[in-house]
């Protein structure tokens, strides 16, 4: 008696997993973030010194793979089909070093769980948003601390950025983050961070 309802449940199931295959499914793109502004960053010039600069820390609703809009009453769209191919917080800790280390070369960067045997400084930053919304606008904010070897908090800011898209498109949407992520979020830390070394 028992044999026929799961003999039923396998052909269910088999023709779901046909019909599946069978409809037509929109590719989805990935999407990398950018360092384009790379070479032409300013060097600071600093004295030598070791800092750990720490996983960048995304807010959990940007800690998934979709690409999110976010509207001005807070409503949170994910695309399907438009994707980060990495982590948005590993993407973010990768390339920040890569720029620290271009504009700060006298620095000796750590990077993930590379810690060295002697006490260092420490690079904190936190991210709360990072995505555009439906008027076109990107948003990046945050906020970032940098302590000193000794564990006393040497430097404390926040970033709230905002920036027009030029066009449409989830491709203008990376640039236009990326590029204010490097230029409107680093390369002013990076100065901070030289001048408050220099003193």
């Amino acid at each position: 008696m028992m044999v026929i309802p799961y003999r039923m449940f396998l052909i269910v199931l088999m023709s779901g997993i046909i019909t599946g295959c069978a409809t037509s499914v929109s590719p989805s793109r990935e999407y990398l973030l950018m360092d384009a502004d790379f070479q032409e960053a300013q060097v600071q010039s600093t004295k030598e010194a070791s800092v750990q600069l720490m996983p960048i820390v995304v807010a959990n609703y940007l800690a998934g793979n979709e690409i999110v809009l976010v509207t001005n009453q807070g409503e949170v769209h994910r695309s399907q089909n438009n994707l980060w191919a990495e982590s948005l917080s590993s993407q973010l800790t990768r390339l920040t070093q890569q720029r620290l280390e271009k504009t700060l070369p006298k620095i000796t960067w750590f990077g993930g769980q590379r810690f060295p045997s002697y006490a260092i400084a420490l690079l904190n930053i936190e991210v709360d948003g990072f995505y555009a919304d439906l008027h076109g606008m990107i948003h990046i904010s945050g906020r970032w601390q940098f302590i000193s070897a000794a564990g006393e908090l040497s430097l404390s800011n926040t970033f709230n950025v905002t920036g027009e898209l030029p066009s449409d498109g989830y491709s203008t949407m990376v640039q236009a983050l990326s590029s204010s992520w490097f230029n409107q979020v680093i390369d002013p830390m990076s100065k901070e961070i030289a001048k408050s070394l220099n003193k």
